[in-house]
């Protein structure tokens, strides 16, 4: 990866180098070329009017050249920079991925080794395989993340099937409420009739609504409850998680929603995909995602999906 950004920087250089060249360039030619043609009329006696003529048409055939060769500059510019940009984004990534895998990884590893070398009481047994599991839940949560990026870039098809969208979002708290969260309080309101059934793919709005109830957590204090809102709307199931952090900013709320793209001066760690997965799955199921701030200053990130008939 290094070598890859050091490669496109010093081609951004080369093609900034050669484009300015090659422009300064042309202004000499376009100097040298007025004067000659000043030369020659007055060499046969022609009129200023007709040396002005020429001159202007010389100067304006120039000028939208030299609109042309500028404008083919700077796409190839602002092309190299946005691969240099984007080279930054995979290295962070890389790096976030590498801290994501093995923190939850060496957390369950430390609790299976206490319990294999020492006798301990139930209750430390259970704490020390809720720390173990919450290690997996989180580490499986990552690489389903990476696994269903990989299925956007490659454009493969969901799997439909009818399911109890109340049923999928129980499960997702019960998924989560595990480790440093066993303890918050996740308050989840249904204001459906019935049982709304949705047609999609499961386990793809699991994952979603699974990092949105993950970064809900995440992003607020412990003593702050999250809430999840089941309601119909529009013809569709909407699923609002409304969390006491301290919000996300307006100008950023499109930013986050960007592959790669994380809070600015988020001290918490994260790979950038949670809430840009979300907002992809949504929009495969003809869904959509909003964000806005809520009475106590958090995040309320409301989603969006029609029924199935």
């Amino acid at each position: 990866m290094r070598k890859k950004r050091s490669s496109m920087g010093k081609r951004g250089w080369l093609t900034a180098s050669l484009g300015s060249y090659i422009l300064l360039q042309f202004l000499w030619w376009a100097s040298l070329l007025v004067q000659q043609q000043r030369q020659i009329f007055e060499l046969n006696d022609a009129t200023d009017e007709k040396l002005n003529q020429a001159i202007r048409m010389i100067i304006g055939e120039g000028l939208v050249f030299f609109g042309l060769l500028s404008l083919g500059f700077i796409v190839i510019w602002r092309s190299i920079k946005r691969e240099m940009e984007q080279a930054q984004k995979e290295r962070h990534f890389l790096l976030a991925v590498t801290h994501e895998l093995k923190t939850p990884i060496a957390g369950s590893q430390i609790a299976i080794d206490s319990l294999k070398k020492h006798e301990w009481d139930k209750q430390t047994k259970k704490l020390l395989l809720d720390d173990a599991q919450a290690g997996l839940t989180r580490l499986e949560q990552r690489v389903e993340n990476i696994l269903q990026n990989n299925r956007l870039i490659s454009g493969k098809e969901m799997t439909k099937v009818i399911f109890d969208a109340e049923e999928t979002v129980t499960r997702v708290m019960h998924r989560h409420q595990v480790g440093p969260y066993q303890d918050r309080i996740i308050e989840l309101i249904n204001d459906c009739d019935a049982h709304a059934q949705l047609e999609g793919d499961a386990d793809a709005l699991a994952l979603a609504w699974g990092n949105l109830l993950e970064n809900a957590l995440k992003y607020s204090p412990s003593s702050e409850p999250v809430s999840i809102v089941l309601s119909e709307s529009e013809g569709g199931l909407s699923v609002v998680f409304d969390d006491g952090g301290s919000g996300i900013p307006l100008g950023q709320r499109e930013n986050v929603l960007r592959k790669f793209e994380r809070l600015e001066d988020s001290e918490t760690s994260g790979t950038g995909l949670g809430l840009y997965l979300a907002d992809q799955i949504l929009k495969m199921h003809k869904g959509k995602l909003h964000i806005e701030s809520n009475e106590r200053g958090g995040s309320r990130i409301a989603t969006w999906i029609p029924k199935s008939n």
